[in-house]
């Protein structure tokens, strides 16, 4: 019998999910399908509801549903109640909904294969991907540094961070960001296709604090080389793009939800065939 997946958010109409999570299925000879649902902020709930009337066996959660479907769960991973977001929702043997976080994992996994160095990170950005990342990072051993324009945000993702480990998180300031080896960035500045918000040719910081050496991972993927990646490159450091952490995460799920992780870069290799065949 074919089970069902899927991811809801809005929009999602662009997603490049069900390409990289059916490639996989495919792959392993999976009968499973994943289809992608418009599904309106105030219908989040309802919509992971309907999860279990219509049977559904795995879901993804994009933005900006992640805080907004955890009521509706029946338990939630440490990681998940840790980050207050939910990025991944499991049925287990008995029809229980777990709520699931791989966003931290996904980006860990996505920096490791691109040999960056892990000591000493960089965070921009404090909300619900950027507290699963900096918990990822804690757990991996990092050093963490939180720069947001808010500064109460910040000093939340800053105390998450250190209830998993003592002193290992720190609130720092935009020019700081230059004495790190390593820098994440989870805001959607550089994103296309915000509407009146769009940040296309914007950056989250002031790239001149870039230098050779550096590795700066951004999880926008759309597109898939924003104007601070570009910049990256310019300045002589390793540019980490969204989709490698789009697709590392997704991997993630599948082991949720199937029991073993696919290749990630078969995934990929699905997801740029789908942005290709999109633009003719």
């Amino acid at each position: 019998m074919q089970q069902l997946a899927a991811v809801i958010g809005s929009p999602v109409r662009h997603s490049l999910s069900p390409a990289i999570h059916n490639a996989a299925f495919a792959h392993h000879g999976d009968a499973w399908v994943y289809l992608a649902f418009e599904v309106q902020p105030q219908h989040a709930a309802a919509a992971v509801d309907a999860m279990r009337v219509l049977g559904i066996s795995g879901l993804s959660v994009t933005m900006p549903h992640k805080e907004m479907v955890l009521g509706a769960l029946d338990d939630l991973s440490d990681d998940a109640r840790l980050v207050g977001a939910a990025n991944t929702v499991v049925r287990d043997s008995s029809g229980r909904l777990i709520g699931h976080n791989t966003d931290g994992a996904g980006c860990v996994d996505a920096l490791q294969r691109a040999g960056a160095d892990l000591g000493s990170v960089a965070v921009v950005g404090a909300g619900a991907t950027a507290r699963a990342v900096v918990v990822a990072l804690v757990g991996a051993g990092a050093s963490v540094g939180v720069v947001n324009r808010t500064a109460e945000r910040r000093s939340i993702a800053v105390r998450i961070g250190n209830s998993v480990r003592s002193n290992s998180t720190n609130a720092i300031e935009p020019e700081d960001l230059a004495a790190f080896p390593t820098i994440i960035n989870t805001t959607p500045v550089g994103m296309h296709g915000l509407g009146a918000d769009d940040h296309t040719n914007a950056t989250p910081f002031d790239v001149s604090l870039l230098h050779t050496g550096q590795f700066v991972l951004d999880a926008v993927y759309h597109p898939l080389e924003t104007t601070l990646l570009r910049a990256v490159r310019e300045r002589g450091g390793t540019a980490v793009d969204g989709l490698e952490m789009l697709c590392a995460q997704a991997a993630r799920q599948q082991e949720l939800w199937l029991g073993r992780r696919p290749d990630v870069a078969l995934m990929r290799a699905a997801a740029l065939a789908e942005l290709a065949a999109s633009q003719r």
